[in-house]
């Protein structure tokens, strides 16, 4: 049975379409699932089921329900979907799980100026995008932490009568805050605002896929990245799918990723602010190459053993070989070994 919503806010045009959904479930103290449930969208569509189906190519039943539970026509809501935009791996895989957002890194101040707008929080569709890490609008690096307690992801909370993200496990609402990691040289900002200006090219994507490749059998297992640049002290947020990094990396990881996919292929200064890369690409490619196979070993071909007695004999039968004394041993096997050779 479908229903619809007697309030219900408008999606901003570079929201993403989760974000929008959970603005108005927090509005009837719902999560995102159990509103969807409420209009009618089957159980089997309304549980989180990852980035791909919740945000990039969306079940159109999904979209007619929700639109028509918040009486909007279906190509407004339609239009949120990113597979229109780029392809799949160019994307953060934010999900939700426990009725908050993780893997989405945001901006404090953009949410802050949402506030003093009289907006709802939302989560940007640029956010979500492999090559953001640092918001150009107010020079800040993205954050995906809690910063009174370390949690990762955000749940949408209403205060004060507006939608606002919050950490999931304290409560309390992004604020614009000092990064957990040292403020980067102007450098290096320099390098992050041009790597975010545009998207990705093949090249780039491959050389990530490369640093998370596991070296071949007798190198330590673990991914290059891990010998290639600084990187996290911890295996936390480590790529959770290693043919996607960029898209799964949580946002260290991601930025070390980053860093030296940047110095490998010695794009945006990189090598001038972070240094060289402490190997070169072709290095890399052959650790991840299988091992040579070893050459089999070439058997020996024998001969019948009536043809080694006859060769023995004759050679016992020459006139040096009486005649030797001392030496008739050694002059018995060098004429053996040319015996060989030549037959």
């Amino acid at each position: 049975m479908s229903r619809r919503l007697p309030i219900a806010p408008r999606p901003y045009d570079d929201e993403l379409l989760s974000s929008w959904q959970g603005r108005v479930a927090c509005r009837y103290g719902m999560s995102r699932e159990a509103l969807g449930l409420w209009i009618g969208v089957p159980a089997a569509l309304a549980a989180p089921r990852g980035f791909a189906p919740a945000d990039y190519a969306p079940d159109p039943e999904v979209v007619a329900a929700w639109a028509r539970a918040c009486r909007l026509d279906p190509p407004r809501v339609e239009s949120l979907a990113l597979q229109r935009w780029r392809a799949l791996d160019r994307y953060v895989w934010a999900y939700e799980a426990g009725g908050a957002f993780k893997g989405c890194a945001v901006c404090p101040a953009c949410l802050q100026e949402d506030a003093a707008g009289g907006r709802d929080h939302y989560i940007r569709r640029f956010w979500v995008q492999v090559e953001a890490l640092w918001c150009a609008r107010h020079d800040l690096p993205l954050v995906e932490d809690c910063e009174r307690c370390g949690a990762q992801g955000f749940r949408f909370l209403v205060l004060d009568g507006a939608a606002r993200l919050a950490c999931r496990r304290c409560g309390r609402p992004v604020r614009r805050a000092a990064p957990a990691w040292s403020e980067p040289s102007p450098r290096a900002k320099a390098v992050f605002g041009a790597l975010g200006a545009t998207e990705p090219d093949d090249d780039a994507m491959a050389t990530a896929r490369l640093l998370w490749a596991i070296p071949r059998p007798g190198m330590a297992p673990r991914p290059l990245v891990s010998w290639l640049v600084d990187h996290p002290q911890s295996v936390r947020g480590m790529a959770r799918d290693r043919n996607a990094p960029l898209s799964t990396a949580a946002l260290g990881w991601h930025a070390a990723t980053w860093i030296g996919v940047e110095q490998l292929l010695d794009r945006a200064g990189a090598r001038e602010v972070f240094g060289p890369p402490r190997f070169t690409l072709d290095q890399l490619k052959a650790w991840t190459r299988p091992a040579p196979p070893s050459r089999p070993r070439e058997l020996i071909k024998l001969r019948p053993a009536a043809a080694y007695r006859s060769m023995a004999g004759r050679i016992l039968a020459r006139a040096e070989c009486a005649a030797a004394g001392a030496g008739r041993n050694r002059l018995i096997g060098q004429l053996m070994r040319e015996a060989l050779d030549c037959a």
